[in-house]
């Protein structure tokens, strides 16, 4: 956690880069925020049940949170949407400048009301992996979540006398479609390093304090390069969907000094 600067013209800028997508620990690669995923299976989870959330506590500490595309108009509002560095750059919703804070979680871990909460989160603790001894998509269940209860009454079941229960079935949906979304994200993501669209960017801040942030390792797309594509590129990005996303995307790079209003309601 990094500390708040002094107070004063001359302090030092607080630097912090967009957060992995993964986390090495307990077991390297897994998901971000996942830590005990298992397949769903009638033999195992009989008899669990998944309860209403009572917090999001699990997305305290990021400071960035993956999105797809069909999601960039309803977040351009809220976020900063940006891509992560690297040869296979993901889409992702800047929600805090500090590593390892998340300014849109109140004091008990609940999602500020009125902005969008992303279908990364919303569909914990479900998730979509691909099995080294299987050659597709199987639905897991992070066994670690704090809304699951053994037995009981209370909750949603996730077997009824040994089949998937309604619940399970929209929640089996719900990754679906998610993961469809997270295809064509990726492959949104790749045209735009094809058409060598995307550029490093860092951000630096103040708040009415004189207090100083700074944020990297990210890209955004370069607004002059995407304004001399050619028009079928044009015409075909239209058609996909692609050209509203990447109008969301400057949009939601106004967002910034939204950031610095959470980060100063928070310190005071």
């Amino acid at each position: 956690m990094v500390a708040p600067a002094r107070r004063g013209r001359t302090e030092t800028v607080q630097r912090s880069t967009v957060s992995e997508t993964t986390q090495q620990t307990p077991a390297p690669a897994l998901p971000l925020f996942y830590v005990q995923p298992e397949v769903l299976t009638p033999a195992r989870h009989g008899n669990l049940r998944v309860k209403a959330p009572e917090h999001l506590k699990f997305a305290a500490k990021a400071n960035s949170i993956p999105i797809v595309a069909e999601e960039f108009l309803d977040c351009a509002g809220a976020y900063p949407i940006v891509f992560t560095n690297g040869p296979s750059p993901a889409a992702v919703a800047i929600v805090g400048i500090r590593d390892n804070e998340n300014l849109f979680l109140d004091l008990k871990g609940r999602w500020l009301p009125g902005l969008p909460i992303p279908a990364y989160i919303r569909r914990y603790p479900f998730i979509f992996l691909e099995l080294p001894e299987q050659d597709r998509l199987t639905l897991c269940i992070d066994r670690s979540a704090p809304n699951l209860a053994e037995g009981g009454s209370q909750g949603q079941a996730l077997f009824e006398n040994g089949e998937a229960s309604e619940f399970a079935k929209a929640s089996l949906a719900f990754c679906e479609a998610f993961q469809k979304q997270l295809i064509a994200t990726r492959a949104f993501a790749e045209l735009l390093v094809q058409h060598d669209l995307l550029i490093p960017r860092n951000v630096e801040l103040r708040d009415r304090k004189g207090r100083n942030y700074a944020m990297s390792g990210f890209q955004v797309v370069n607004e002059e390069k995407f304004r001399a594509l050619p028009d079928d590129v044009i015409l075909d990005w239209t058609k996909r969907g692609f050209m509203t996303a990447i109008t969301a995307h400057f949009i939601s790079l106004r967002r910034w000094p939204m950031l610095i209003e959470r980060m100063q309601a928070r310190l005071g």
